[in-house]
């Protein structure tokens, strides 16, 4: 395995002004590649024993390759140096500019058109995004963060479609994919690649079984209440409810059915298995990754689990990872 961490930057030379494409992997004493499934850009972080001022300029280009293929591409955000001339680099992908604010009113769009059209405004490059089969009647944001709305309107067509999509960089192209096309092949587990890891269950962090969703009502002035509950989780576990307000113009037939897929999806023990081990480049967050694991009852069958966070590190020739599941009764059992 071998990477390469290229940097573009611009030179003045006798003239005009030159690209310079410079190869860091020699002198670069670690790097890490980080991807998350919802809510935070890809990252990169690579540190270099530097003299004199930072040789790499803020806002450069910067490109992680394995074996010659690119699998992060981003733009320089931080550079930090400490008394001894090491620099640690910070790098984000595209998904970094959406952080800004903005508003918008989306109307019989689906998620694909509703980023591409963000995407142009930002001046962003797009790669394959996936028709989701779903058009949202009407969205309309006010003063939100693009990464904000983007995010919330994937969650809801997962829940509207009950497929699970994923919406990322792709080395330089903002993607949507359906996650059962990002299926890995290398089995995670006993006798694979794990060296340790952590199993942990609970109903604190993301666990419902009230949905309680209303809607405003101009006619009446008041706004209409939408409930579903599970009596017999809520004996368990007390009431846990979820609440929120949805669009005027939904139906009584559209709230109703949203509020019977919020509780099949909220109503359950979240289960949450990190993993460490020698790493797998085809990895990453949104993956679909075959897992067996003896000792934990529910992973003792080759299981397929959706990556949540995915963490690649490389050092001194050693490439690690560390990948977060959660969930395992979403995707079932091969």
């Amino acid at each position: 395995m071998s990477i390469s961490i290229l940097v573009e930057s611009t030179k003045k030379q006798p003239g005009g002004t030159a690209l310079i494409l410079s190869d860091y992997a020699e002198v670069v004493t670690e790097a890490e590649f980080s991807s998350q499934r919802f809510d935070a850009p890809g990252k990169l972080t690579f540190s270099s024993i530097e003299e004199g001022s930072n040789s790499i300029e803020m806002g450069s280009p910067v490109t992680l390759a394995v074996d010659g293929k690119p699998v992060f591409k981003g733009y320089v955000f931080t550079a930090e140096r400490n008394r001894y001339g090491e620099t640690t680099y910070t790098a984000y992908d595209q998904l970094r500019y959406l952080k800004a604010n903005a508003s918008y009113t989306f109307e019989a769009m689906t998620l694909g058109q509703i980023i591409s059209r963000i995407a142009s405004d930002f001046g962003l490059k797009t790669g394959k995004l996936e028709d989701t089969g779903y058009a949202f009647p009407c969205l309309i944001k006010e003063d939100e963060s693009c990464l904000d709305i983007i995010f919330e309107a994937l969650s809801q067509t997962i829940i509207q479609t009950g497929r699970i999509f994923n919406f990322y960089d792709q080395a330089g192209e903002l993607t949507l994919t359906e996650a059962k096309n990002m299926c890995g092949t290398t089995l995670v587990g006993d006798g694979s690649l794990v060296t340790d890891y952590t199993y942990k269950c609970d109903i604190d962090s993301n666990t419902y079984n009230r949905i309680k969703l209303v809607r405003p009502n101009s006619e009446t002035g008041k706004a209409d209440v939408y409930l579903h509950e599970d009596t017999e989780t809520i004996k368990k576990w007390g009431l846990l409810q979820y609440y929120d307000q949805v669009d005027e113009n939904l139906n009584e037939a559209q709230i109703d059915q949203m509020c019977a897929q919020y509780l099949q999806y909220y109503n359950r023990i979240m289960q949450t298995l990190t993993l460490e081990g020698l790493g797998v480049i085809g990895i990453r967050a949104g993956s679909i990754v075959p897992v067996r694991i003896g000792a934990i009852h529910d992973l003792n069958v080759l299981r397929l689990l959706l990556a949540e966070k995915v963490t690649h590190t490389f050092e001194e020739g050693v490439h690690t990872m560390n990948i977060t599941v959660k969930d395992f009764g979403q995707l079932g059992v091969i």
